[in-house]
């Protein structure tokens, strides 16, 4: 199962009650393909000799709870920027998805999926979401500290998803059409978070405390990027110890992690993202809490975690 970890305030839970009581747990995807494709280019023959400027694209306001999304229903494609919030403690997450299947299904694959009984059963659920959805990130948030998820869209249907890390109840969904020509451009990141086969690769394991994050899922699986912070001065070892201890099922010798997760949810292989979020300096584990269609345990398990620290 997905989930992030309680905050000092909740430590008197074992570990396994801390992890089931927060769930990040999203869409899988594979490969779009022909579902999504991707944005055409121009050839030298056909491009223009000196490009006009152009505006920022697209934004729109999101608001998310834990019953409901208030954000538009059409949008253009192209570049789409959106600014989301939220009011409820504890944070939301907002995945965007293109489906496969029908949106009831969905929900209810997922569900079965974040309720899984055991690492078997969860992997066995996450391989058949896996196969209904392609992932293509979004926000996720925390009152007070909203965030820009950036995307570019293809025309289409696709659906925001309102995931309560708090519970294990059926998400809501908000249905997007994506019709239409669009104009401006993404924003430009600041820096960059990939996904590799062995793990996050973050240049100097350093990150800009305000502006936009280029996301890139090379590690060829389902992949997120969230942001959770931890006490000053917090090591690697220290942060390595917590998430063995998890891993094993016994006691963490502490538990450095002192707020809400921000950041990027689920990107299916081969995806990237823009996401923004103006955080406090100081240290963060960058994380992947998404449960592993393989081994039916949170991705953070096998080794998708880093120290960093945003300036």
């Amino acid at each position: 199962m997905t989930s992030v970890p309680l905050p000092p305030a909740a430590q008197d839970a074992s570990p396994s009650d801390s992890l089931s009581r927060r769930r990040m747990l999203f869409g899988a995807g594979v490969t779009a393909g022909a579902l999504l494709g991707v944005l055409p280019v121009a050839s030298p023959a056909t491009a223009s000799p000196a490009r006009r400027p152009v505006g920022p694209a697209a934004a729109f306001d999101v608001v998310v709870t834990q019953d409901s999304i208030t954000a538009p229903s059409t949008v253009p494609s192209g570049p789409v920027t959106f600014r989301v919030t939220t009011p409820t403690e504890g944070g939301m997450g907002l995945p965007l998805v293109a489906i496969r299947v029908p949106i009831d299904t969905y929900l209810d694959d997922l569900t079965r999926m974040n309720n899984a009984p055991t690492p078997a059963e969860a992997a066995a659920a996450a391989k058949v979401v896996e196969g209904e959805s392609v992932n293509l990130g979004g926000a996720a948030v925390q009152p007070g500290v909203g965030a820009t998820y950036t995307q570019i869209l293809w025309p289409g249907r696709y659906y925001f998803l309102a995931y309560d890390f708090d519970s294990a109840a059926r998400p809501v969904a908000h249905a997007l059409t994506v019709q239409g020509a669009g104009t401006g451009e993404p924003p430009e990141p600041v820096d960059v978070i990939r996904h590799t086969r062995s793990g996050f690769f973050v240049p100097d394991d350093r990150l800009h405390a305000d502006g936009t994050h280029l996301v890139i899922n090379d590690s060829g699986v389902l992949n997120e990027a969230v942001l959770l912070p931890v006490r000053p001065g917090t090591t690697a070892a220290e942060v390595d110890a917590f998430f063995a201890a998890l891993r094993e099922g016994t006691t963490p010798p502490s538990n450095p992690i002192i707020g809400g997760a921000t950041g990027s949810p689920p990107l299916s292989p081969g995806r990237t993202a823009r996401v923004a979020a103006s955080l406090p300096p100081g240290g963060y584990v960058l994380s992947s809490w998404i449960t592993s269609s393989t081994t039916g345990r949170p991705r953070v398990f096998d080794g998708f975690y880093k120290l960093v620290t945003l300036a």
